[in-house]
């Protein structure tokens, strides 16, 4: 395991023994998985480099493996390759099932690379896990043992995350950095306050195009990570203008060559591009979203400005990490906005730099995500009853594969031992979705049929309604139609002086509590008690905003009239303690909001999961028979804080459609997790209650409830969960 600052030379690490075992054994193999296609991509073209340094007679096969791979080349990679660089859902979804035809390659496998291990946390991660134990499985099966290097940055648990992953206790941990690096300057600023009554900062969007301006005349290479794609899309613009309006007339477009955009949504060809250029040095600003935060080589950039903190030390510190290779000094410049979270590091500076980065957390062993894995394991090769699947025992392995086979899944061969053989020729793997279910993209379509861009199915709503202003760097688009089955959109380039902002909703509802309250519910008899049940959550966009460039001003609204995106999933729910109601209705809201967060985020911790696996949502009475209103990252709208005001019930949901075990495993948890959370806000150093532990839009209201009301209302919560003999 080597966790090792940006730029330290852990590419090499993994580069040099490879090159050397492939060089000296004929038939040994290497497997490069990386979590993007891009990054790989990148990998293989620095390590095709390296072979070419070593000779006009070296030659060293070293192939992609992705969803963009030819069949052709797919074939290629599989017959003559000697590295392959790939991704996890390409390991799981075609390499394991079909493992015959990759017999030579894992049968000669000696090196496994996981590299940026620190993406591979929560949900995700917990698959991936799953996913390298049947790797090794299949290992076992052609003969081989590879030895694993695994490569991260920027986390505080790298060591204990590579051993939940991987899946073997021996990991040595290579934590220290003596890679030459130039000075570096972290400057932390807090746009000015412009309405002393509202405590409202000047935009701090404007002040990042204020700071890249600065460095963009001074010639120096730089990086602008945006919390969005629209301020990717914003500054983009902002910048071209003002290059034009520094230089006056450009000839030949000098602007969109030295000032360019990068996110998730353009085309390969676009990212290839502009990555191409940032090496070379035409391009002098990239407006990028966190899709260059990972280590793709991007040459040397001397200045990363953060417009908005990202939302945790370890992004913070990756970021920053992208500037000053090759020993030169560089400067990092983190523009804080006026969000509570924001305000929060520039009360502390020292919280970003002064304390380590946060931990990265994973649960492999969560039945609801292993149990699939070993569907697809057995399907991959027959189970033996005396085999045992990550932590569990051979006895509890076979209690396992009995429950497949009872659900149809598997069949059971009374052999000495058992055998498990897979049952059905669909692919067990084809249902299982690592990142979550997957639904086609929505293409964007000009008028000439052209393909710009592509937008993922969850965000066409917000992106691709019909008047919309599709910006792709700095130009702009009117969308004109979307056929929402053919998944396109139908667009024209205009000349627009606004963009468009969507205006989203979200509500939840518990359809089927398992606790049957709903009848007693609908009944009109009152029911404290908290439950589990199956949740509805319905996204949707009701309307969108214009909104003028440069000035910000709202210059009207539309319509938006587009099927709801609906997620069926597994929820828990509590309701807010007696002593509480009692408030008054506004304290009753932030109270109930503030609890949430800290469920929330104390669930996240002791679950072993991102903190995004998790919803959560302020229900105006029982959710049985309730709509609720749901309170996002952001923070609680208007909407949750009315409905919070009422009879307050929370919410926690997981995001992953059917369940992942999350809220199943929170509420089972009882009483701990209310006393885990009371502590966190009642632990909190702030004196009267921070974003911290409170939660985005709590802390600085006009009325803030105080942090040991909130604790109080958690302590109320655990004896109500059983806490104590009172209860």
């Amino acid at each position: 395991m080597v966790a090792t600052g940006t730029a330290s030379g852990k590419s090499l690490c993994f580069q040099i023994p490879i090159l050397h075992a492939v060089l000296t054994e004929p038939d040994a193999r290497a497997l490069l998985l990386f979590p993007t296609k891009a990054l790989a991509r990148d990998q293989c073209e620095s390590l095709r480099q390296v072979v070419r340094s070593l000779g006009p007679g070296t030659s060293i096969g070293v192939a992609p493996f992705d969803g963009d791979t030819p069949p052709d080349e797919r074939r290629a990679a599989r017959a003559r390759a000697a590295v392959v660089a790939t991704n996890p859902d390409m390991l799981h979804r075609s390499m394991l099932p079909m493992h015959e035809g990759w017999a030579r390659f894992f049968a000669g496998l000696r090196y496994v690379v996981l590299d940026e291990l620190h993406t591979y946390r929560g949900v995700f991660g917990s698959h991936v896990g799953n996913v390298l134990r049947r790797l090794w499985r299949v290992c076992e099966h052609y003969g081989s043992r590879p030895q694993v290097i695994a490569a991260s940055a920027t986390i505080a648990n790298p060591a204990e995350l590579a051993r939940a992953i991987i899946g073997r206790p021996s990991v040595v941990c290579v934590d220290e950095d003596a890679s030459p690096t130039g000075p570096r300057t972290v400057m932390v600023l807090n746009p000015k306050v412009v309405d002393a009554t509202t405590g409202v900062r000047r935009d701090y969007l404007k002040v990042t195009r204020v700071v890249a301006n600065e460095v963009r005349r001074a010639g120096v290479q730089t990086l602008v990570f945006c919390r969005t794609r629209k301020a990717v899309e914003l500054l983009t613009r902002y910048l071209r203008d003002d290059e034009r309006s520094d230089g006056g007339p450009l000839p030949g477009g000098r602007a969109q060559d030295a000032i360019r955009g990068y996110r998730g949504g353009y085309l390969p060809e676009r990212r290839r591009e502009v990555e191409s250029a940032l090496r070379s040095g035409e391009a002098r600003v990239v407006a990028t979203t966190n899709a260059l935060e990972l280590g793709i080589d991007i040459g040397g950039v001397d200045v990363v400005v953060l417009s908005g903190y990202p939302g945790s030390r370890a992004a913070t510190l990756q970021r920053i990490g992208r500037a000053g290779r090759r020993n030169r000094a560089s400067l990092g410049v983190v523009v804080l906005s006026s969000m509570p979270t924001d305000q929060f590091i520039a009360a502390d500076p020292a919280f970003l730099l002064g304390q380590p980065a946060e931990h990265a957390a994973v649960d492999p062993d969560n039945p609801e995500i292993w149990l699939p894995h070993l569907r697809c394991a057995v399907q991959e090769l027959p189970l033996r009853a005396t085999e045992s699947w990550g932590e569990m025992t051979a006895d509890e392995t076979v209690y396992a594969a009995d429950y497949l086979v009872e659900r149809g899944a598997l069949l059971r061969q009374d052999t000495v031992p058992p055998l498990y053989l897979s049952r059905g020729a669909e692919s067990a793997a084809d249902q299982v979705d690592l990142r979550g279910p997957t639904e086609e993209n929505f293409s964007v379509v000009d008028e000439a049929g052209d393909v710009l861009a592509e937008v993922a199915y969850d965000d066409a709503p917000l992106y691709l309604h019909p008047g919309a202003i599709y910006p792709i760097e700095g130009r702009t688009f009117e969308v004109r139609a979307l056929d929402w089955d053919g998944r396109k959109a139908t667009v024209r380039s205009v000349d627009a002086d606004y963009y468009t902002e969507a205006v989203p909703k979200l509500r939840v509802r518990i359809l089927d509590p398992d606790d049957g309250v709903a009848a007693r519910v609908a009944a009109g008899e009152l029911d404290d008690r908290g439950g589990l049940g199956e949740a509805h959550v319905i996204r949707n966009v009701p309307g969108f905003k214009k909104i003028r460039f440069r000035s910000h001003e709202n210059i009207g609204f539309g319509p938006v009239v587009l099927p709801d995106l609906e997620l069926h999933t597994r929820a828990a729910y509590w309701p807010l303690p007696t002593s509480a109601v009692a408030l008054d209705p506004t304290l009753r809201a932030t109270a109930a909001i503030a609890a949430a967060h800290a469920i929330h985020h104390c669930a996240a911790l002791l679950l072993m999961c991102d903190a995004a696996d998790l919803g959560h949502a302020i229900t105006a009475g029982h959710p049985a028979s309730f709509g609720t209103l749901a309170s996002g990252p952001g923070g609680a709208g208007v909407d949750a804080q009315l409905a919070a005001a009422a009879r307050p019930y929370i919410v926690l949901f997981d995001w992953t459609p059917g369940g992942a075990g999350l809220a199943t495993t929170a509420f089972a948890l009882g009483p701990a997790l209310f006393e885990r959370a009371a502590a966190a806000v009642a632990g909190c150093r702030c004196e009267g209650g921070c974003p911290t532990c409170l939660g985005p839009g709590v802390a600085q209201r006009d009325r803030p409830v105080d942090r040991r009301a909130v604790a109080e209302v958690l302590e109320a919560m655990r004896r109500a969960a059983g806490g104590d003999a009172q209860a």
